[in-house]
C-alpha cells in the first residue's frame, strides 16, 4: 500500500478493527462501533458514523475508507417480485454480477465468487469470459452490502451461485459466509446461506471440516457420465461417483441434506429417461432436487417447454424424490450467470475497435 492509498476497512475483522483503534491510543470498543456501522447499519462514509467523536472521525478519514464496488448497470424484470441483476465494477476495473431475487416468503441474493470462471461449462455465459482472478472477501461482501443498501426489503437468504466456482475460491467464500452469518454483524441464519459447486470432491470434503459447515448445493446438468464430461470439461475430470462419495460423506458428517440443482434444457436432459438416470445416481443420498429452467445464454441450448419440465418433475416425484419447482423468473434480465458482464465486455471491445 503506497503512502496515499487508504486502507479498506472491509478487509478488517472486528478484532482487527479493535486492534487498529487501540494502536492509535483509542479504546477497543471504538473498533466495535466501526464494525457495527459498516456491517449492521450499512454506513460507508466515516463522517456519518455519528457516535464517534469528530476528532476520531477526522483521524480515521485520513487513513481509512470503506471501499464498496461501483454499480455499473441495474436491470429489473417486469411484474411483481421481479428479480434485479446488478453489474459491479471492482477497484481494478473488473466486473462481476449479483442478483436480487424477492419472493413472497423470502428475499434471496445470488453472489459471485470469481471474476469470470476457469471451468468453461458449455452452457454458461461466464465460461466465455475465462478466469481473470478470484474475488477477495471484501469484494464479495462489498457487492452484498451495495445490494442491501438498495433494497427496501430485508435480505433473508444468500446463495453463492453467481459467476465463478465458489469452491475454487474456498477461503474468501467461507470468510464471506462467516461475515454473512455473524450474529453480531449481518446476522443471517446459517441455514439460509448456501454454497454451490459443480463438483470438486476434495474441496467438498474440506468444507465438511468447518465448525459450522454451510448448506451445500450440487449443480448437475446430466447424470450421464459421458454427457456430463462433455458439458463440463473441467469439473468433469471428477467422476459422478467421486462426487457422490464426497457428497454422501458431507451429508453424513454435517447432518445437512444436500440440494441438487438440476438445470433442465431443451433436448439435453428434459426426458423421462434422464430423470431416471438422476434417480439412479442419487441412490441413498439425502437430497432434495431444485429444478431450474435454462435461460438462453450461449451455444445451441434452449429453454425447455413447461410440459417437459413438469413431466421430468413428476417422474422424479413418482420415484420418491423431493422436488422443488419454483416459478421461473429472471429470463427478461439476462439472468444466466455472466450475461451482463459478457455483454459489457463485447460492447467495450466494439467501442475500442471503432477508436
Amino acid at each position: 500500500m503506497n503512502e496515499n492509498q487508504k486502507q479498506d476497512l472491509l478487509t478488517c475483522s472486528r478484532t482487527e478493527l479493535e486492534e487498529l483503534l487501540q494502536a492509535r491510543g483509542k479504546r477497543a470498543f471504538h473498533g466495535r462501533q466501526l464494525d457495527a456501522w459498516i456491517w449492521r447499519k450499512g454506513v460507508f462514509e466515516i463522517d456519518e458514523m455519528t457516535d464517534l467523536s469528530k476528532e476520531l472521525r477526522a483521524s480515521l478519514r485520513d487513513e481509512f475508507e470503506v471501499k464498496v464496488p461501483k454499480i455499473v448497470e441495474v436491470v429489473t424484470g417486469e411484474g411483481e417480485n421481479s428479480a434485479t441483476k446488478y453489474l459491479f465494477e471492482l477497484s481494478d476495473g473488473a466486473r462481476v454480477e449479483a442478483v436480487y431475487i424477492p419472493s413472497e416468503d423470502r428475499v434471496t441474493v445470488c453472489l459471485s465468487s470469481q471474476v469470470g470462471c476457469a471451468f468453461g461449462c458449455k452452457f454458461c455465459a461466464t465460461g466465455l469470459l475465462g478466469l481473470a482472478r478470484n474475488m477477495t472477501t471484501a469484494e464479495i461482501m462489498g457487492t452484498f452490502l451495495m445490494i442491501r443498501a438498495n433494497s427496501e426489503k430485508r435480505i433473508s437468504n444468500v446463495v453463492f451461485m453467481g459467476m465463478g466456482e465458489p469452491l475454487a475460491n474456498l477461503k474468501p467464500v467461507t470468510e464471506a459466509w462467516d461475515r454473512l452469518t455473524d450474529p453480531d454483524g449481518i446476522g443471517l441464519s446459517r441455514r439460509k446461506v448456501t454454497i454451490s459447486t459443480v463438483g470438486l470432491p476434495p474441496k467438498i470434503r474440506l468444507l465438511a471440516e468447518r465448525e459450522y459447515p454451510p448448506k451445500l448445493v450440487f449443480s448437475i446438468c446430466s447424470a450421464d457420465e459421458e454427457r456430463r464430461r462433455e458439458l463440463l470439461p473441467v469439473a468433469g475430470r471428477f467422476t459422478l461417483d467421486e462426487n457422490y462419495e464426497a457428497l454422501m460423506d458431507y451429508a453424513n458428517r454435517t447432518r445437512n441434506r444436500i440440494t441438487v440443482a438440476y438445470l433442465v434444457a431443451d433436448g439435453l436432459n428434459d426426458t423421462i429417461e434422464e430423470a431416471r438416470k438422476l434417480d439412479r445416481w442419487l441412490r441413498d443420498l439425502p437430497a432434495k432436487i431444485n429444478m431450474l429452467r435454462y435461460n438462453e445464454a450461449v451455444g445451441d441450448f434452449r429453454r425447455p417447454s413447461e410440459e417437459k419440465v413438469e413431466e421430468v418433475a413428476a417422474e422424479l416425484v413418482r420415484l420418491g424424490r423431493t422436488v422443488v419447482l419454483r416459478t421461473s423468473r429472471g429470463r427478461d434480465i439476462a439472468a444466466a450467470c455472466g450475461q451482463l458482464a459478457a455483454r459489457q465486455i463485447t460492447k467495450q471491445k466494439s467501442e475500442d475497435s471503432i477508436e
